[in-house]
C-alpha cells in the first residue's frame, strides 16, 4: 500500500513538473529572403566594437525566435566579437519552449553555446539544467565557469561560490553581488570559509595570490550577509594581511552597525578597531 502511494505521488509530481512548462514549440520557419538578410547580419556581428555590434544585434532579434536556428550554425565561431553577439541575440530570442536547445548545449564543443546555455540555465530556472551546472564550474572558458556559478548561487547552491567569488572584482561585479545573495541563510559557506584559512607554503610561494584569495573570499561573505557570513568575517580580522583585514572590518561595520568603511589608516587605529568589532560581535543582536 505505501509503495503504490510512493509511486502515485511520484508520477502526480512529475505530471505537475510536466504541466508546469509548456510544450515545446519549435522556432517559426522564415521566409527565403528573410533567411539570405538574416545571414547578412549575423555575418555583420563579426565586430569587436560592442556599440556597433548592438545596432546588428537589435536588428538580429527582430527576427524573434525563427533566426535561432542560424545562429546556432554559427556557434562555432572563433571571432570574440561574433560569439559575444551570438550569446547576447540566443539569450534574447529563446524561451521556455528552448529548454531542449538549452540543455543539449551545456555540454556543446562549441564555447559560444556553452556560455548561452549556462546563463539561459540561470533564467529559465528548471531544476534538471541546475543539476547539470555543477561539472561546468571547471570548464577551460572563464566566462562559462562564472556564469554556472553565478546561476547555481541564485538559486541558492553553495557549490558555486568560490567562482563566483572572482566575479566580484570584474565587470560583473553587481551581477554577482545579486546571485550571491541567493545563499544567504541557506548553509555554513565552508567552502569560502575555507578560503580563509592561511596555508604557509602558499603564504610562502604565492603571497600576493593567497592574499588576493581571501580577499574575494571576504567580498562574497559581505556579500551574502548573513549570520553564518559574519561569523566568518569576525574570524577574519586576524589576518595578517593588511588589506585583508580592512575588508573585514568595513564589512562588519556595515553587517553589524550599519556604519560605512573605517576612516583612517594607522595600523594602530585598525588594532583597536578589530578589538572593538569582535566586541560587538558578542552583543545580542
Amino acid at each position: 500500500m505505501l509503495l503504490r502511494a510512493y509511486t502515485l505521488v511520484v508520477l502526480l509530481t512529475g505530471l505537475a513538473a510536466a504541466q508546469d512548462a509548456p510544450p515545446i514549440q519549435p522556432p517559426p520557419t522564415l521566409e527565403p529572403a528573410k533567411v539570405q538578410a538574416l545571414q547578412r547580419e549575423i555575418e555583420k556581428l563579426r565586430n569587436n566594437n560592442v556599440e556597433g555590434r548592438a545596432k546588428t544585434e537589435a536588428v538580429v532579434i527582430e527576427y524573434g525566435r525563427g533566426a535561432i536556428p542560424f545562429l546556432v550554425e554559427q556557434a562555432h565561431t572563433r571571432h570574440p566579437g561574433q560569439q559575444a553577439g551570438l550569446v547576447t541575440c540566443l539569450l534574447a530570442l529563446a524561451d521556455m519552449n528552448d529548454r531542449d536547445l538549452v540543455t543539449s548545449s551545456l555540454t556543446s564543443e562549441h564555447v559560444t553555446l556553452r556560455r548561452f546555455a549556462t546563463r539561459k540555465a540561470g533564467e529559465l530556472e528548471l531544476q534538471p539544467m541546475l543539476d547539470a551546472l555543477p561539472p561546468l564550474l571547471k570548464d577551460a572558458d572563464e566566462e562559462v565557469r562564472t556564469e554556472a556559478a553565478l546561476a547555481l548561487v541564485a538559486h541558492g547552491r553553495e557549490e558555486g561560490l568560490p567562482v563566483a567569488a572572482f566575479a566580484l572584482t570584474g565587470p560583473l561585479r553587481d551581477r554577482a553581488r545579486a546571485a550571491i545573495r541567493g545563499v544567504a541563510g541557506k548553509g555554513t559557506h565552508e567552502n569560502i570559509g575555507a578560503l580563509l584559512v592561511i596555508d604557509p607554503k602558499r603564504e610562502r610561494d604565492e603571497p600576493d595570490v593567497a592574499s588576493k584569495e581571501r580577499l574575494a573570499a571576504v567580498d562574497v561573505l559581505y556579500a551574502i550577509g548573513d549570520d553564518a557570513s559574519i561569523a566568518l568575517l569576525v574570524g577574519a580580522l586576524d589576518d595578517h594581511h593588511n588589506l585583508v583585514q580592512r575588508a573585514a572590518i568595513n564589512a562588519l561595520r556595515d553587517l553589524l552597525e550599519q556604519q560605512g568603511p573605517m576612516v583612517g589608516s594607522s595600523i594602530f587605529q585598525q588594532i583597536k578597531e578589530v578589538e572593538r568589532l569582535k566586541e560587538v560581535y558578542k552583543q545580542p543582536r
